[in-house]
């Protein structure tokens, strides 16, 4: 299906994204995003990456559950689903020529937004179904949802376990959804569990892994390195577009 080195690379990509996400708690999925869109069809870029970012999700979901708040998340829960449902609807009439620009220009919006990034606190409940209706509409169309979401869970009433719990299970929702999603829109999975198994794994690795670095590395220094290697990637990204134009 691939060659050798592009799965090599995208092991490796999951492996390094999940310890960026275990070491600065976010920042791992948008990077993954964009090494996939790099090296994948972009057809298939978005339904892969939803499966390895719910394996990653779901763990800490359910290494942080006694932590959920379900009120937000059962705010979040439906209109998700029809965020997801009109998104998919207009994906399926999409030509994806400029798919490989749209997320590079995301990328770069993202590293502005680490920059200015708004804090929300003490939302209403009712805010929250808003909140699943635009990120299911993001969940289909770039896939990495947590840059968006990471504002509206910084809550002052949140402890920090609850900030990653609630956090984790509203975006675990979203990439579940997605499955369904795009069997509806004939994605066939069956021909890429090999290499979904090997980078679910790795995801898996990275989260330990990245734990166990946590408290040996610098982590302004990490995020200097990380911001700029990043911004690069969105820049190939959007130039190779606009080469291929």
């Amino acid at each position: 299906m691939f060659e050798t080195w592009t799965v090599l690379v995208l092991v490796l990509a999951c492996l390094a994204t999940a310890t960026v996400s275990a070491i600065l708690g976010m920042a791992g999925g948008v990077t993954l995003l964009g090494v996939m869109t790099a090296l994948l069809p972009a057809p298939v870029v978005v339904p892969l990456h939803g499966i390895v970012q719910l394996a990653s999700n779901w763990t800490r979901t359910w290494a942080f559950r006694h932590h959920v708040r379900w009120p937000i998340f059962f705010a979040f829960m439906a209109p998700a689903v029809g965020g997801v449902a009109l998104a998919a609807s207009i994906w399926a009439d999409l030509e994806l020529t400029w798919f490989r620009a749209w997320v590079g220009l995301f990328i770069l919006a993202f590293l502005v937004w680490r920059q200015y990034k708004p804090t929300l606190r003490n939302l209403p409940i009712w805010s929250y179904a808003v909140l699943g209706l635009a990120a299911g509409l993001l969940a289909i169309f770039v896939g990495a949802t947590g840059p968006f979401l990471a504002p509206f869970f910084l809550r002052d009433d949140f402890e920090n376990e609850e900030v990653i719990a609630t956090k984790a299970v509203c975006q675990t929702w979203l990439h579940l959804l997605k499955i369904p999603a795009f069997l509806a829109l004939s994605f066939d999975y069956r021909p890429y569990l090999a290499l979904l198994l090997a980078l679910v794994v790795a995801v898996i690795g990275g989260t330990y892994f990245g734990k166990h670095l946590l408290s040996r590395i610098s982590k302004e220094r990490f995020v200097v390195w990380f911001q700029l290697v990043l911004a690069l990637l969105a820049v190939y990204l959007i130039a190779s577009t606009l080469l291929r134009s």
